[in-house]
């Protein structure tokens, strides 16, 4: 791989996802030593070094969070060291946060340097290993969910033991003593249908019932968890199947039946958090206006339909299959494409005009600072005034009170501007990453990162009967009709925006 010839200021990232794997071999300190001499190696200076234990599934871990605020406000470290791909990001959400920032990365177990730089050869092999690293975790997913199936099905617990019970082994829960009173009271308390959650929380607090796993009071979203649990009437419940298991039950089949009516009863439906659905709140009734909603039906297939929020309405009882918008969805990005032509076009044009927002930035960071001193000085002398007893308290508070405010308010345009040229850069290199890969950037997404790229390119969905009606946002259905791959490219003048 090419070195660079001058020495660099870096930063060095390594992570585990679990305790179990520090044990199996992928250590920090292992990842660190590497990265330390490699470092060495190439006269690199290290200026920060952030680790990870934690499960890179989702999004958000700690240490890395750091890292990337670090290098979007530094302006002399713009390189990472990391052992391998996997070891920086496993999900959509991390690569575009650190595609989308000027930096050089060194996978250093590869042998692979990617960068701004790089050939699209080169990009194009690193986005299938980021492909790759998340197809791991779904396949890793998929064989704990066939371990758990099986570990249901002969009858055992999956996971933590519900309250009222305890483990005698990994596998077998026993009714413990102590706690399963309070279950049983809170069953057939519930199941008479006279009672709310929240007075039969305080109800049984009031009688001695502390929540053991945190000993404190339970909260009644824990006992709704308790009551909705078929566990206590002798089964297991797994991914929407019930399996006969191996514990004695606290309950009767009766008495869990009851208490679920309590529930209907009192208007409290069984439902899926709407977040669960991919395209829920996102699609308009094109007849009533109302959103549609998401429900699985024969315990696996996800249908569409009108809420009906606004009354009556005739596509209230039309059920659309997921498949069928999301192949229409497909259809739609999939019209969005550019040349190489036009990319190198584009990338010139987003280069000229941040030429122009940096000058434009700078002048009024400039003007924004003298306004800022001019302020400061003269909330330093209104306060020499006050010990002089120059001015009334009541008069310098009322002053002091009102520069300062104005004093935030400049400060905070300030910033705004500062972050504007990193805005302005992200904007561009979004947009071109989005117009060559977005089916692929699609089909690599779990459901709030397909959602998020959605909006980022499409509006104003509603649907039809089976009909999917959208508009492609600016500047994405110029490119989703077609650009003439013969016609001149025009140029922008430095007044023009090249993304709205």
């Amino acid at each position: 791989m090419n070195m660079p010839e001058r020495s660099v200021k870096v930063v060095i990232y390594s992570r585990v996802s679990s305790k179990d794997q520090e044990k199996e071999g992928f250590s920090i300190p292992a990842q660190i030593e590497l990265l330390r001499n490699y470092a060495q190696r190439h006269n690199m200076i290290i200026l920060k070094e952030y680790e990870d234990v934690e499960t890179a599934k989702c999004a958000g871990r700690t240490h890395f969070n750091e890292m990337v605020k670090f290098l979007k406000n530094s302006k002399e470290c713009h390189t990472i060291l990391v052992e391998k791909t996997d070891r920086l990001y496993r999900n959509l959400v991390d690569f575009v946060t650190i595609d989308n920032l000027p930096l050089d990365i060194h996978f250093v177990k590869e042998n692979c340097i990617v960068s701004p730089n790089s050939h699209s050869s080169e990009k194009f092999m690193h986005l299938i290993k980021v492909g790759m690293a998340r197809q791991y975790i779904q396949n890793l997913s998929e064989e704990v969910k066939k371990g758990l199936t099986q570990k249901a099905k002969e009858g055992y617990v999956t996971g933590k033991q519900p309250y009222g019970y305890r483990k005698l082994d990994k596998r077998i829960c026993v009714i413990d003593e102590t706690t399963s009173g309070y279950v049983k009271r809170a069953f057939e308390l519930y199941s008479q249908g006279n009672i709310s959650l929240r007075a039969l929380t305080e109800k049984l607090y009031e009688e001695g019932f502390i929540y053991k796993q945190t000993q404190a009071k339970a909260h009644k979203t824990q006992i709704e968890h308790i009551l909705k649990n078929p566990f206590y009437y002798g089964v297991i419940s797994y991914m929407g199947k019930i399996y006969e298991g191996k514990h004695e039950p606290l309950i009767t089949k009766e008495l869990f039946d009851l208490t679920q009516h309590a529930f209907r009863k009192d208007n409290k439906p069984k439902h899926m958090i709407a977040k669960n659905f991919l395209f829920a709140g996102m699609i308009k009734c094109s007849k009533c206006g109302c959103n549609l909603s998401g429900e699985i039906k024969k315990g696996k297939y996800i249908y569409y339909s009108c809420t009906g929020g606004k009354g009556e309405c005739e596509q209230k009882h039309i059920y659309i299959k997921e498949e069928i918008i999301e192949k229409q969805i497909i259809e739609a990005i999939s019209k969005i494409s550019i040349t190489s032509e036009h990319k190198d076009w584009i990338s010139s044009v987003l280069a000229e005009s941040f030429k122009d927002e940096q000058k434009y930035a700078k002048e009024r960071i400039n003007s924004l600072n003298a306004q800022k001193q001019k302020l400061r000085e003269r909330i330093d002398a209104l306060y020499i005034d006050k010990l002089d007893n120059k001015i009334s308290e009541e008069f310098w508070l009322e002053r002091h009170n009102k520069w300062t405010q104005d004093l935030l308010k400049i400060q905070n345009n300030i910033t705004a501007y500062e972050k504007a040229n990193i805005n302005f850069i992200e904007i561009g290199a979004k947009f071109l990453k989005i117009c060559n890969e977005v089916v692929d950037l699609y089909k690599i997404a779990d459901n709030n990162e397909k959602r998020e790229l959605l909006n980022y390119v499409l509006q104003n969905f509603s649907m039809d009967g089976e009909n999917l009606s959208y508009e492609y946002k600016k500047p994405f259905d110029i490119f989703a009709k077609g650009l003439n791959r013969n016609k001149k490219l025009p140029r922008l003048d430095s007044n023009q925006q090249p993304f709205g």
